[in-house]
């Protein structure tokens, strides 16, 4: 009996410390800012910022929350800047995102603007739900707008959407973005009615009172020249070029500082690279029977290492490289802003340019201005040709240079003058 009476009152005790436990997490969960920030962003945030944003909420939580929901500063996002002048945060009512909550800084003040935007909603609503994301790209855009330039903020995630709930492999990647402009900000009300407070970091470096130095254009030479002679490349590049007098098509992608990736097994006249997170290009072979030119499909995978930059890369570092028999060598690089990136082709548009392609290439061997002789293949001067004709086609004219490395190593840069014909200049 009285083993039975102890027994009782430890389950009772056990009952209750298991209580306490259970209501304190219930509290810390549905109180997030009794926590500390720990950033679930797949992108390196202005973490000072955001944690004295969270400050100034608290203390004037009643006058800033326009409707029922809480922030979830975790997943608070700077949008590339770096000044402490700007994030946006999702606000959750019981785990579904029901608004956000945007908060610039102008010199000395921070103000609060209810964001009711329903792509941010979404974006948000997946960002916070979805357990596998990876970063593409989080940056700072200027475009022209209608009372003149207006910096947007540009972020894209890439997120795994599962098929099922029990474990399994299958399912697909998915890219989500979000885009924040000064003059979309808030829910149309303009800044009045907008709380502003005083930031507790200090003025000096908000919106655009001290812009960041622009970062100076590389020489197109010198980064080819680079690509070509580095060490780490030699070996995928001679594979490849052995590879081009063989039937098939193989590829490489290569890291920012020339890593190379496995060799990836493409078909008779294609090879698909893949996922590019976290490589800068990527070199592939045309076969005797194909055309010794980059092709739509070519164009369009480098549109995707544009993309894949990652976070605070710079688009224009994408470039795609081709290597076919008898020594042609041709590499592109992206030359467009990140929203020329975002351009996006299907299987079945790609098929009709590729058609096109092939349409455009039979119709300039009839000319003797882009063939040794009738009948022949396309000389240089046709290739060439065939190129910027087929890249006008796509809308792509202008976001894409085009480069030509001779055997003995020498880089040219290939344009069109006011003709539309192609010419060359020698980097020195």
């Amino acid at each position: 009996m009285k083993k039975n009476l102890i027994l009782r009152l430890m389950l009772i005790a056990f009952a209750f410390t298991l209580h306490s436990c259970v209501h304190d997490e219930i509290i810390s969960s549905v109180d997030p800012l009794s926590k500390e920030y720990h950033s679930k962003s797949v992108f390196k945030e202005d973490e000072k910022y955001i944690k004295n944003v969270m400050q100034v909420y608290q203390e004037h939580e009643t006058d800033i929350k326009k409707i029922n929901g809480t922030p979830l500063w975790d997943y608070a996002m700077t949008m590339g800047h770096f000044d402490e002048s700007f994030l946006i945060v999702p606000v959750s009512d019981g785990g579904k995102i029901i608004s956000c909550l945007q908060a610039p800084r102008n010199g000395d003040n921070i103000t609060f603007i209810s964001d009711n935007d329903r792509e941010h909603i979404t974006f948000f609503q997946k960002y916070t739900t979805l357990k596998n994301r990876k970063p593409i790209k989080s940056e700072k855009l200027t475009s022209q707008a209608a009372k003149g330039l207006a910096e947007c903020s540009f972020t894209s995630v890439s997120m795994w959407y599962p098929q099922d709930e029990y474990g399994s492999n299958a399912g697909y990647w998915e890219t989500s973005y979000i885009v924040t402009c000064p003059t979309d900000q808030g829910d149309g009300d303009g800044d009045s009615g907008n709380p502003t407070y005083p930031y507790p970091g200090g003025g000096g470096g908000g919106g655009n009172n001290n812009p960041e130095p622009e970062t100076p254009e590389e020489d197109p030479c010198q980064k080819t020249k680079a690509i070509v002679n580095n060490p780490k490349m030699q070996a995928g590049l001679q594979e490849l070029k052995n590879q081009s007098t063989a039937g098939g098509e193989k590829g490489i992608k290569f890291k920012a500082d020339g890593t190379p990736s496995a060799t990836i097994t493409g078909t008779a006249h294609s090879v698909d690279f893949g996922d590019k997170t976290g490589y800068a290009g990527g070199y592939h072979n045309h076969t005797p029977s194909g055309i010794p030119m980059l092709s739509p499909p070519d164009i369009d995978q480098l549109l995707g290492f544009a993309r894949a930059q990652g976070n605070y890369g710079n688009p224009s570092n994408a470039y795609l490289g081709m290597v076919a028999p008898n020594g042609m060598h041709y590499v592109i690089w992206f030359n467009g802003n990140y929203s020329d990136a975002l351009t996006n082709f299907s299987q079945d548009q790609l098929n009709i340019y590729t058609k096109k392609y092939r349409d455009r290439e039979s119709a300039l061997s009839e000319d003797l201005n882009y063939v040794n002789y009738l009948g022949a293949d396309l000389n240089t001067n046709g290739l060439e040709k065939l190129f910027f004709e087929t890249l006008k086609s796509m809308g792509l004219e202008g976001k894409v240079n085009l480069q030509k490395i001779e055997n003995d190593g020498i880089v040219k840069n290939i344009n069109v003058n006011t003709n539309n014909q192609p010419i060359s200049t020698t980097c020195s």
